[in-house]
């Protein structure tokens, strides 16, 4: 054989190793990309469930508060005013009514409303409250504060407990138990 077809046997084969190197590295590279964007796909999701976790914690949060305040500053009856919490103890109606239950009673979810707490959630956070009894009040609350506060030097003692979250969100349920204020002596 003249050695001209060798050369050209030869260049053939080169320009094959050369077709497949190209392709091997093509192949990383597009692995390397696919990885890539996994990553960044999975960063944002998490970054996603942070941001869901945040505003259902400051919704609960509120939801947590609003209760509160209803709990220490509410007249059970309109037609009473002079009856609130630290001077009646909640019963069943109270409990479908206002969602301050008496103690051991079945949860009674009461929706926050809108001006109370972030409009940009999808579901309103929700709350209910339980009455667990009376407790020792603060030191020199109870003195001289006349029969219409008299509690023998205890306050009413309430759960309450918060949530907040939607279908497919972070879901987050708060819990703080609060012993009802007592003006103390003098106020």
């Amino acid at each position: 054989m003249p050695p001209g077809v060798r050369l050209a046997s030869g260049r053939a084969s080169e320009r094959g190793i050369s077709l497949i190197v190209v392709m091997v590295l093509l192949v990383i590279t597009a692995l390397l990309g696919i990885a890539i964007l996994r990553s960044a796909t999975l960063q944002e999701r998490m970054s996603a469930n942070t941001r869901d976790r945040g505003l259902a914690f400051e919704a609960a949060e509120a939801a947590l508060r609003y209760a509160q305040e209803n709990v220490l500053g509410v007249v059970p009856d309109v037609k009473a005013p002079d009856q609130t919490w630290d001077n009646i103890t909640p019963t069943a109606t109270h409990c479908k009514n206002l969602g301050v239950c008496p103690t051991g009673s079945a949860a009674s979810w009461k929706k926050v409303p809108s001006g109370a707490f972030n409009p940009g959630l999808a579901v309103a956070p929700e709350y209910w409250v339980e009455y667990l009894g009376k407790g020792p009040a603060v030191p020199g609350a109870c003195e001289n504060m006349g029969p219409a506060h008299e509690l023998n030097c205890q306050n009413p003692i309430y759960r309450i407990t918060a949530r907040s979250g939607a279908e497919g969100r972070a879901d987050v349920t708060l819990q703080a138990n609060i012993i009802s204020r007592i003006p103390a002596a003098g106020n």
